[in-house]
């Protein structure tokens, strides 16, 4: 069955984005996406970035203006976007999928089962960007035209940190979510010995996501 997603949701923004730019296109930012709610990177309206920063902020940062932005540039607007989204998310046999939004913000109608999450994370492993993107641990944005300050944005996937007591070796990236109405969630993908596997969890009440995830891979990477 299908429940809210929250930030889970960005891989299929991310999958839009890898299948529909260059790293290099430029964005530039309109009015809307500085007023996203919940994590995000400060964007200004008339700022300009490649789609490498967004995407990177996407994924590292769970950067909810970030996802808008990438919605808008693709689509035009968020709502076209999430038809798109929807479209896909048929295409490659998610049956129990409605996006709503690009960013994973709680709305009754935003909903993905765990299964239909791993069909998305199971075509976005195939863009070798996207396990770049993913297990970068820190990503520098530069100035741009309307910040004159670097930012720096930092990995907290704990899989991927090698002190964090949840470090998995030959772990491709992950998406972690959190809202109070969605609960948590995460996706990762991880390979070992030639053979990748994907592990999805939503509505998870008590955070245990990070062990479950790696009792899965340690079982099924034999």
């Amino acid at each position: 069955s299908a429940y809210p997603p929250a930030s889970t949701t960005k891989i299929m923004t991310a999958l839009l984005t890898l299948e529909r730019c260059k790293m290099e296109d430029v964005v530039t930012i309109g009015t809307n996406p500085p007023k996203a709610q919940g994590n995000n990177i400060c964007l200004q309206v008339g700022e300009e970035f490649p789609v490498k920063d967004l995407i990177n902020a996407l994924i590292i940062e769970s950067a909810n203006d970030c996802a808008n932005a990438l919605a808008e540039h693709i689509s035009g607007s968020v709502e076209n976007f999430a038809s798109e989204m929807n479209k896909r998310a048929r295409e490659l046999g998610c049956n129990n999928t409605n996006f709503v939004n690009p960013s994973g913000l709680y709305n009754k109608h935003h909903k993905c089962s765990a299964k239909d999450l791993a069909l998305i994370m199971k075509e976005l492993v195939k863009h070798p960007e996207f396990k770049t993107t993913a297990t970068t641990m820190n990503y520098t944005i530069a100035a741009t035209n309307k910040t004159p300050r670097e930012r720096t944005i930092q990995n907290h996937n704990r899989l991927l940190i090698k002190n964090s007591g949840y470090y998995f070796e030959g772990c491709d990236g992950g998406k972690t979510g959190y809202t109070i109405q969605s609960k948590h969630s995460y996706v990762a993908a991880a390979t070992r010995n030639g053979q990748q596997l994907i592990v999805a969890l939503v509505y998870d009440e008590d955070k245990k996501y990070y062990g479950d995830t790696i009792k899965l891979f340690n079982y099924g990477l034999k």
